[in-house]
């Protein structure tokens, strides 16, 4: 099978399930959803009884928080398939007092089985002047050439929409589009959770996919440069943060310093 990478837009709440084929996305995602115990929750929130999912992040916890971002690599994953997901992306979450959240996050996304992504749900604004758009095709790195994907998301000061930038290297940074403030309960005033890293899904009783290039953190790992998030103050902070990661025999979080670090790993796990 071949496999794209493009750009998406999700809204969970919808649960309107689509296949899309096995690709790499630009993905769009917000989300409302009971987080509860499981953290989890926070990078998919309703993968359901029968899906297992596995996380590699960077988090910055504690807000209140007004945006956040970062550069990384983009990966192909051909083999992905059923209920398969890997996923690099930063996720903006809101927690409420009722441990329900809003979410939303932007990266690249690989799935042979996806939710109702691009504009094929309600709630993402594009942009008439967007750099790149959901469905666009991003290129694949490999070990001669890297191809990376810019995500910034940041909450306007006077409307209080999110705005989405992003940018790769044969583009400049520019909007792709806002999800508006209506949309949400806990970000309509700010962010508690800013996340950076891996995310991936798989079938309970199946073998968990690889994460970023597939290799635990080294040279040849997937990385995230220019970690950055906003604090109530306006100011762009890069800083260390305290990593969450499901199960260290499968994928891992390397050491963060200059705002970078590298993340991944083969996969193999099954739950």
């Amino acid at each position: 099978m071949v496999s794209r990478v493009t750009l998406l837009v999700l809204l969970l709440t919808l649960l309107c399930i689509q296949s899309q084929g096995t690709g790499r996305y630009l993905e769009l995602e917000t989300a409302t959803s009971a987080a509860g115990d499981d953290p989890s929750a926070i990078f998919e929130p309703q993968i359901g009884d029968f899906l297992s999912s596995y996380s590699a992040v960077y988090q910055a916890g504690n807000g209140p928080f007004f945006g956040g971002g970062g550069r990384f690599d983009i990966y192909g994953h051909p083999n992905v398939t059923g209920h398969e997901v890997v996923t690099t992306a930063v996720w903006i979450v809101g927690e409420r007092d009722d441990r329900t959240l809003d979410a939303i996050q932007a990266g690249w996304h690989a799935s042979d089985v996806t939710g109702c992504y691009n504009t094929a749900c309600e709630g993402f604004v594009k942009s008439d002047t967007a750099p790149i758009s959901p469905g666009d095709v991003l290129p694949i790195s490999t070990p001669d050439e890297i191809h990376e994907l810019m995500i910034w998301i940041e909450k306007d000061d006077k409307g209080g929409d999110w705005w989405l930038y992003a940018s790769t290297e044969s583009t400049t940074s520019g909007k792709v589009g806002y999800w508006p403030k209506s949309l949400f309960s806990k970000l309509a005033q700010n962010a508690t959770v800013v996340n950076y890293g891996g995310f991936v899904q798989v079938k309970k009783g199946s073998v968990s996919p690889p994460m970023g290039s597939g290799h635990f953190p080294n040279d040849t790992a997937a990385f995230f440069s220019n970690v950055e998030y906003v604090d109530e103050f306006g100011r762009k902070i890069a800083g260390n943060l305290p990593s969450v990661v499901t199960n260290k025999n499968c994928y891992d979080v390397g050491n963060m310093g200059d705002a970078t670090f590298f993340y991944g790993g083969p996969g193999g796990c099954v739950n």
